[in-house]
C-alpha cells in the first residue's frame, strides 16, 4: 500500500494535465484530419511539381521529392512539421513547468512536506506526464488510420503503430529534457522558453545541414536525425542507434535531474 500511495504525486500530475491532453490530442486530431484529408486535392499539383523538378528544390526538408506521395505528404506536413516540431514544444513546455511552477508558486514544500525523497517528486512528474503523450500519441495515431480508410491511400497500419511506438521514446526524451530544465531553473517563463526554442533550434540546424554538404554533420547533435518518418512508414525501417539515442537522452536527462533536484538549494 505504502509503495501504491508514494505515486500519488504522479496520480495528481495526471489529474492537473488532463484538461490541457485532451485539448492538445483534439487540436491535432484536427490538424491530422485536415492536413492528410487534403492529400487527393493536392495530388496532382504535387506530382507536377516532382516532374517539374520543383520539389527538389527543397533541399532544406528530408525526402521533400516524395511529397507527391501520400506518405511523402503524411512525412512532412504532418510528422516532421507539427509532431516532431510544433507537439515537441507544447509537451516540453507542460514538462519544463511542471517542477518550476511548484518552485516559484511556493507550493513545493508541500510536496516536499510528503514522506518521499525529493528524487520521488522529480521521478513521479515525470511519470505523471506519460499519459498525456501516450494519449495525444495514439489518439493521432488512429486518427491518421480513419483518414486514410476515409480517402482511400495505401498506408501500411504495422508500420504506422511502429512508428508511433518510436515517437513514444521521441517525446520521452522530450520530457526528460523539460524535466531537467525544470529542476535547473527556478523560474516557470524561463525554463518555458527554452524548451520552446529547443525544437526550432533542433529543427533549424537540421534544416541548414540538409542544404550545406559541408555542414552535414551538424545534424547529428540534433534529435530529428534519429527519427526517419519517412522510412519507417515506407518501409518499416527503424534506426535502431536512433532508438539508443533517445533510451540514452532519457536515462541521462532524469538522472541528471534526480541528482541535481536533490542537491538543489530551495528558498521555500
Amino acid at each position: 500500500m505504502n509503495d501504491i500511495l508514494r505515486f500519488r504525486i504522479a496520480i495528481q500530475t495526471m489529474k492537473e494535465y488532463w484538461k490541457t491532453s485532451i485539448i492538445i490530442t483534439l487540436l491535432f486530431v484536427m490538424m491530422t484530419f485536415m492536413y492528410a484529408g487534403m492529400f487527393p486535392q493536392f495530388e496532382e499539383s504535387l506530382l507536377e511539381m516532382m516532374q517539374a523538378g520543383v520539389l527538389e528544390d527543397y533541399t532544406f526538408m528530408a525526402h521533400a521529392d516524395q511529397m507527391h506521395t501520400y506518405i511523402g505528404f503524411l512525412t512532412l506536413e504532418l510528422y516532421d512539421i507539427f509532431l516532431l516540431m510544433i507537439l515537441a514544444i507544447m509537451i516540453g513546455f507542460v514538462a519544463a513547468s511542471s517542477i518550476t511552477k511548484e518552485i516559484e508558486g511556493k507550493t513545493i514544500d508541500i510536496l516536499m512536506s510528503n514522506p518521499i525523497s525529493r528524487k520521488q517528486i522529480v521521478f513521479e512528474k515525470f511519470i505523471g506526464l506519460i499519459p498525456m503523450l501516450l494519449i495525444i500519441n495514439f489518439f493521432i495515431m488512429f486518427s491518421v488510420m480513419g483518414v486514410t480508410a476515409a480517402i482511400d491511400q495505401e498506408l501500411d497500419f504495422v508500420n504506422l503503430f511502429l512508428l508511433h511506438c518510436i515517437l513514444i521514446l521521441y517525446f520521452l526524451a522530450i520530457v526528460s529534457i523539460g524535466i531537467l530544465v525544470s529542476v535547473v531553473f527556478n523560474e516557470k517563463m524561463k525554463a518555458s522558453i527554452i524548451m520552446i526554442i529547443f525544437p526550432f533550434a533542433m529543427f533549424f540546424i537540421n534544416s541548414i545541414s540538409l542544404m550545406t554538404p559541408d555542414i552535414e554533420y551538424a545534424k547529428s547533435f540534433t534529435m530529428f536525425n534519429y527519427l526517419d518518418s519517412f522510412s519507417v512508414l515506407k518501409f518499416g525501417e527503424v534506426d535502431i542507434a536512433g532508438v539508443w539515442v533517445f533510451i540514452a537522452i532519457i536515462s541521462t536527462c532524469l538522472t541528471i535531474s534526480l541528482i541535481y533536484f536533490e542537491h538543489k538549494d530551495i528558498q521555500v
